[in-house]
């Protein structure tokens, strides 16, 4: 029933045509299937033929119809050219076109585009793995599945390394070959949707009006920005490519952002808030940062959303500024003094330094008031927080300003003879002023072991009221 396997490098490998011709000639009239032996297709009749059909026919029912699919099919026997092409067009409704050597399968790719090449590899002209290697070299989209009587010349794992797809051995049922195309026509139909899908996101990421980067997760180093996280951070894509996220922040940053994606590895995901990004012109962000593991085929990603709180946070900070400090001195409040107050007391009491504190109070400021007006006892009440800021260490000292003519002040690491000086010399300044009659009385207290906040206030305002006297 069937032929020897025979090459088709020429006409000198080919003493089967006439063998083939003759069983044509005798068996055209049978309805039959196709299957390949070498380069001869032969017709097969009876329990065997009818087996194929219904596997042909299983495999068509299948699957879609690749109507909006093209297959060039190259061959040098004609007859085996037309029954493939046939084949290909019934079972899975391909449109297609062929070529007899090796020089017209090329012309035939530079003409038109192909998904599928299927290739004999012994052909006129170019053949063979030196062939397949130079059509995937010069059309890379097009997958190739190439045909062989020759299987130890032509072994499975060279012909994948050549560039082939797959690898069909002659004869073969034309069930395998349809199964074979149709087995990469659907590959072909997910790198596509791979490739709508890729471009859905590469749009969503870099039209996202949120800063984004995707990061190595071993090493940090950034794999990819858009275009929102560059103008965030001040900086090209090409730049911020190959180098460490944690490049872009300082040390205490670097820290807690190494220590934030090591947490958030375990659960996936995480949120890390106020993260401080420095650009290159020096200007801080604050930044809010969520953080997923994304799981791909090839590894894993860190998909990091930055979001700039910088302006919010300024905002906020303004208005937490407002609510401690006093509005016509500048000095902090009574709010602000009562919570700085605890924690100077807590830290003399762990470092076991000095810690002094001064209650100020404006003699005949009521009468001031009433006989050169409100406006004039504000300036008063400005000079005051002047001549306190004047006389105290920046950065160290602090004054508040408790009630309508009530100030106090802290001076930590200053025992009472410290306070005493200074005491001294704002009343000294406050006499050099113009005062408009007002006068200025200090209390002077110092922190003694064991003692609490409100006791060391009432001891500063015991002070003060026998100043007063």
């Amino acid at each position: 029933m069937f032929s020897p396997a025979l090459g088709n490098a020429d006409a000198g490998l080919r003493p089967g045509y006439a063998r083939w011709n003759r069983c044509h000639r005798e068996v055209r009239a049978v309805s039959i299937l196709f299957c390949c032996v070498g380069t001869c297709v032969f017709l097969r009749s009876g329990p065997e033929g009818y087996k194929e059909q219904q596997a042909l026919s299983s495999v068509q029912d299948e699957d879609r119809e690749y109507t909006d699919r093209r297959v060039l099919v190259a061959d040098d026997d004609a007859a085996v050219l037309e029954m493939i092409q046939e084949v290909i067009r019934r079972s899975l409704k391909c449109a297609t076109d062929s070529a007899r050597d090796g020089e017209e399968t090329l012309r035939c790719l530079s003409d038109r585009a192909y998904d599928i090449l299927l290739m004999d590899m012994m052909m006129p002209g170019p053949h063979g793995l030196e062939h397949v290697k130079r059509v995937r070299t010069g059309w890379p989209e097009v997958d190739i599945v190439i045909m062989t009587s020759y299987v130890d010349d032509f072994p499975y794992v060279l012909a994948i390394e050549a560039g082939a797809s797959d690898i069909i051995s002659k004869p073969h049922a034309p069930s395998e070959l349809v199964a074979k195309l149709m087995r990469v026509l659907r590959e072909r139909d997910l790198r596509a949707a791979r490739e709508v899908a890729e471009r859905k996101y590469r749009g969503l990421f870099q039209l996202s009006m949120i800063g984004m980067v995707l990061v190595e997760p071993e090493s940090s180093h950034i794999i990819e920005a858009n275009r929102m996280f560059c103008e965030m951070i001040g900086r090209p894509e090409d730049t911020l490519v190959g180098c460490s996220l944690l490049d872009l922040v300082n040390e205490r940053e670097r820290a807690r952002l190494e220590m934030g994606l090591t947490a958030f590895s375990v659960s996936g995901k995480g949120v890390l808030g106020d993260l401080v990004l420095t650009r290159p012109d020096g200007v801080e962000l604050s930044l809010d940062v969520s953080v997923s593991f994304v799981a791909l085929a090839d590894g894993a990603v860190v998909l990091l959303a930055f979001q700039d709180f910088t302006g919010r946070r300024e905002i906020e900070q303004q208005l937490a500024l407002v609510a401690q400090t006093d509005q016509l001195t500048g000095l902090a409040n009574k709010y602000t003094f009562h919570t700085r107050l605890e924690g100077a007391i807590a830290r003399a009491a762990s470092e076991k330094t000095p810690l002094t504190l001064l209650a100020l109070d404006l003699d005949n400021f009521k009468r001031c008031n009433d006989i050169y007006g409100h406006a004039k006892g504000d300036e008063v009440l400005v000079m005051t927080g002047d001549i306190i800021r004047k006389n105290t260490r920046a950065g160290a000292d602090e004054g508040f300003r408790c009630g309508g003519d009530e100030f106090m002040v802290l001076l930590p690491g200053s025992p009472a003879s410290v306070g005493e000086r200074i005491a001294e010399r704002m009343r000294e300044d406050f006499e050099k002023a113009d005062n408009y009659g007002v006068s200025l009385s200090v209390g002077i207290a110092e922190y003694v072991s064991g003692m609490r906040a409100h006791e060391l206030a009432q001891t500063a305002d015991e002070a003060l009221y026998r100043a007063t006297v």
